[in-house]
């Protein structure tokens, strides 16, 4: 899946998938080792490995397109450090709720103006304002403490909600390459943040999008081919009943002559 921006990828191909499972089972190597080596090293140590380990990967990863539009391992990497070690106190749990809410609709009103070909009213800048705030808002208010098991789940969901929203709204943005590529990231986030039933209800609205927008392509490309197909198709009609015509005239002639 490491095509370039408005190029045709074919989902079909198992080779097109090879970058985007490589680039999954980075994220996994890297909560795995994350996990090992924290109770072994300093605090300040342990984030200065863990940013050194995402720098070098992403320095050796930069040609991989999949991984760029994902953010290489930056995004677990920042999630997995501010993460916080006890649950969110009573008094701010409505509130957290309430901002998660707010999260998952911001987002999935974008991916849907994307699968109904809709204008976004706000640009770009606006939107990764938007979620840079509501990630700050669901850290400060105690987002709930994720688990290294959970961890894992949730880096896999990000990845694929980020690579599905640049592969299949690619053509259906407002906007150039760069800053669609640039918005995947910051509105996969609140995947690695939310409750875990708004994450899961986030990715069965994802896959309810991709289906649309599949039906949406496959009436489109029916409707192509089936246009040029009726034109030859009743030529071929009519050239038969002239055929059989000349057919009768013929014969009806050579009766004539012979009476």
């Amino acid at each position: 899946m490491d095509m370039r921006h408005g190029s045709a990828c074919d989902f079909r191909l198992v080779s097109s998938y090879v970058p985007f499972v490589a680039t999954i089972g980075r994220a996994q190597v890297f909560l795995g080792a994350a996990t090992f080596v924290l109770p072994f090293v300093p605090a300040h140590v342990y984030a200065a490995l863990l940013l050194l380990a995402v720098y070098f990967d992403a320095l050796a990863h930069a040609g991989v397109h999949s991984s760029a539009v994902g953010g290489h391992l930056l995004p677990v990497c920042l999630v997995w450090l501010s993460r916080p070690q006890k649950a969110p106190a009573p008094a701010s749990r409505d509130a957290l709720l309430a901002l998660e809410v707010l999260w998952f609709a911001a987002v999935h009103a974008v991916c849907a103006a994307y699968t109904f070909r809709r204008k976004i009213p706000v640009g770009a800048v606006p939107i990764l304002a938007a979620n840079v705030a509501l990630a700050v808002g669901c850290l400060w208010l105690g987002a709930a403490p994720a688990s290294a098991l959970e961890m894992h789940v949730r880096s896999v969901a990000f990845y694929v909600f980020v690579f599905v929203h640049f592969h299949v709204f690619q053509t259906r943005a407002q906007w150039d390459a760069a800053t669609h590529a640039c918005l995947g990231p910051h509105v996969g986030m609140h995947l690695l943040l939310v409750d875990a039933g708004c994450a899961g209800a986030s990715m069965c609205c994802l896959a309810f999008l991709c289906v649309r927008v599949y039906l949406q392509n496959q009436s489109h490309h029916d409707t192509e081919l089936g246009a040029p197909r009726s034109e030859p198709f009743e030529a071929s009609i009519e050239a038969e009943d002239m055929a059989e015509l000349l057919q009768e005239l013929l014969a009806a002639k050579a009766v004539q002559q012979e009476v």
